[in-house]
C-alpha cells in the first residue's frame, strides 16, 4: 500500500521473504501431520487453503510473519472469500513435474502459473 491507501500491483518478487514465509508454513504442515492417524489430513487442509484462513485475515501464519499476502488483482481483495482460489494456487504442487515447472516459471518471470491462473499476486500487507 502506498501513502495514499492505494494497492500498489507489479513484478514485484519478495523471493526472500516467500521462501521464508514458505518455509515457516512446510513447518506448520509437517508438524501438524506428526499428530497420530488424521494428522495428514489436517495438515493437507492447512497446505492447501492457507492463504484464504479467517483466522488470520487471510494470511497463512508464514506469510503473516513476514507480512506478505496474496490478494486478487482485479481488486485487491485478500483471498479469505475466495478459498477456490486459494486451493489452485496450492494444488500445482502435489503434482511432482508441475513443480519444476513453476520452479523455472517463478525465476524467469518472478510470477507462479497459481498465480497467472487465478490472477493474484503477492504484496506487502
Amino acid at each position: 500500500m502506498t501513502k495514499e491507501g492505494k494497492l500498489q500491483i507489479g513484478r514485484i518478487n519478495f523471493f526472500t521473504e516467500r521462501l521464508l514465509a514458505g518455509v515457516v508454513d512446510g513447518s506448520i504442515v509437517l508438524g501438524l501431520s506428526l499428530f497420530p492417524r488424521i494428522g495428514w489430513l489436517f495438515g493437507l487442509i492447512y497446505f492447501l487453503f492457507k492463504d484464504s484462513l479467517p483466522l488470520l485475515n487471510g494470511q497463512s501464519f508464514g506469510r503473516r510473519l513476514f507480512k506478505i499476502k496474496v490478494i486478487n488483482k482485479a481488486d485487491g481483495t485478500g483471498l479469505m472469500k475466495s478459498p477456490d482460489k486459494a486451493l489452485i494456487r496450492q494444488i500445482i504442487f502435489l503434482v511432482p513435474v508441475l513443480n519444476l515447472l513453476e520452479l523455472y516459471r517463478f525465476f524467469t518471470k518472478s510470477e507462479r502459473f497459481g498465480d497467472t491462473w487465478t490472477d493474484t499476486t503477492v504484496v506487502r500487507s
